[in-house]
């Protein structure tokens, strides 16, 4: 039961496993079946059953809260495609359309839908999704009990900190050329606006910059692609690194 409580917490929180296409039945399946593989081997590093039922249920509210924190730690990270959609839409006119994410279950404009839908693709395609099983199987070895010491508490923040810099930095490597891009054409305009000033340059910008902005997007999805790679690398390193801080040994 501390097991499944600990890999419950961190599917109903991590990427794609937290989506609304996985429902709940389905959720407590999958961490039984996961927490069957995992008993023999990593059984052994679970704290020890306590006799009082108040002092076990803390213990199985402890194990759901370090499943939690790990899952809103790539969370976080993965939230950055959705950003960088959002840097550059208004640009591209896209501003007012918005779709609902069946991600995040929110309404996004239509191109940070894009790049979560493409974020999921790369997280399934990479094999992404195993190493989260990997990272919790790895967590019980590591993360015993969690005890909220003042050096445990500042590392739990000092980690939440870099991941959402992470964040941020990753939505900026991957809205950066379309970001350049439209600035040189919002330059142009605003030169031949200068030079020409019979043109109606504000109704011509807007069939101008969603153009570009679309051409830009299809020629750098390589690019975006290997982005993506690289944030679930990171993601998996600022993982890595939280449970280092909460580690037990």
């Amino acid at each position: 039961m501390m097991m499944f409580a600990r890999i419950f917490g961190l599917l109903s929180i991590a990427p794609v496993y937290s989506s609304e296409s996985v429902n709940f039945q389905l959720r407590v399946i999958i961490t039984f079946l996961i927490t069957m593989i995992l008993f023999p081997v990593a059984g052994k590093f679970m704290h020890e059953v306590p006799s009082g039922m108040g002092e076990y249920a803390l213990i199985v509210f402890s194990e759901a809260l370090i499943g939690i924190l790990m899952g809103f730690i790539l969370t976080i990270i993965f939230s950055g495609f959705q950003m960088a959609g959002e840097y550059f839409s208004v640009q591209m006119g896209f501003g007012y359309t918005e779709v609902l994410d069946p991600v995040s279950q929110t309404s996004v404009p239509v191109i940070s839908n894009l790049k979560n839908l493409m974020g999921v693709m790369v997280f399934l395609s990479t094999g992404a999704y195993r190493v989260v099983i990997e990272s919790v199987a790895f967590s019980f070895e590591k993360i015993q009990i969690l005890s909220f010491t003042a050096k445990i508490n500042q590392g739990i923040l000092h980690n939440f900190e870099l991941a959402i810099g992470a964040m941020f930095l990753v939505a900026f490597k991957i809205a950066l050329p379309v970001m350049g891009i439209l600035l040189l054409v919002t330059i142009a305009e605003s030169i031949m606006g200068k030079v020409a000033p019979q043109l109606n340059i504000m109704q011509l910008s807007f069939p101008i910059k969603i153009i570009i902005g679309l051409f830009v997007l299809i020629l750098i999805i390589p690019f975006i692609e290997k982005q993506m790679e690289l944030s679930f690398e990171l993601s998996f390193d600022k993982l890595n690194k939280m449970m280092t801080e909460l580690s037990t040994k």
